[in-house]
């Protein structure tokens, strides 16, 4: 008959290494290492969403301060046969009207009325303003009621009207020599000058009474 030892003598069969002995001790480590990997997987699904987040079209449109506003359009509908009529565009043309000096115009003054004297009246007026008179001279005829100015070239238009100014008279006294109005000079001085005046008898009355120059 063998004789036991105490329970926890050295050398029982204790629960180390037997059944009845105490468990086995946890090596180090083994608990957390679940949840090192529940982390890991946490934070990579964390790192998974935010760079979809940033991919997204709501995301890459939003405005620096995180605010995204919905873009506005606006849409025009044109009834179908309608026609847009566009302004038209006005181009004006100005023509300055050029005047010669005045000492480079001939002027020929002749008496188309009975007021004796009347030509060289009008031919010392115009030569005081500076213009190339020629010697005055009667017209074939003493029924002028009103005066002419003929401009023989057209390029003497502007002065002509400034000489009708200069007698008092309206542009419409400016005119161009023909058959038809030129009755009244005579055929061999037409040419002699670059302006013709006949006076008539509307500016007669401006010669003083008894004038002889």
């Amino acid at each position: 008959m063998s004789v036991q030892g105490p329970p926890d003598a050295p050398g029982s069969s204790g629960p180390s290494g037997g059944p009845g002995g105490p468990a086995s001790p946890t090596r180090p480590g083994a608990t957390s290492q679940p949840l090192r990997a529940a982390l890991v997987v946490i934070v990579a699904v964390a790192i998974a969403v935010g760079v979809l987040v940033r991919m997204s079209p709501a995301h890459s449109s939003a405005s620096p301060g995180g605010t995204t506003r919905p873009a506005t359009v606006t849409t025009t509908t044109v009834p179908t046969g309608t026609v847009t009529t566009l302004p038209a565009v006005v181009t004006t043309t100005s023509t300055t009207a050029v005047t010669a000096p005045p000492s480079s115009v001939t002027v020929l003054v002749l008496n188309g009325w009975t007021t004796e004297h009347a030509a060289l009246y009008f031919q010392k007026k115009l030569a005081g303003d500076g213009y190339d008179t020629l010697a005055p001279n009667n017209a074939l005829n003493e029924t002028n009621t009103t005066t002419s100015v003929f401009v023989v070239s057209p390029a003497d238009s502007a002065t002509g009207t400034a000489i009708a100014e200069l007698l008092g008279l309206s542009p419409s006294a400016v005119v161009a020599p023909s058959a038809t109005n030129d009755s009244a000079i005579p055929a061999s001085v037409l040419h002699q000058a670059d302006i013709v005046v006949v006076v008539g008898g509307d500016i007669s009355k401006q010669v003083p009474a008894g004038y002889k120059g």
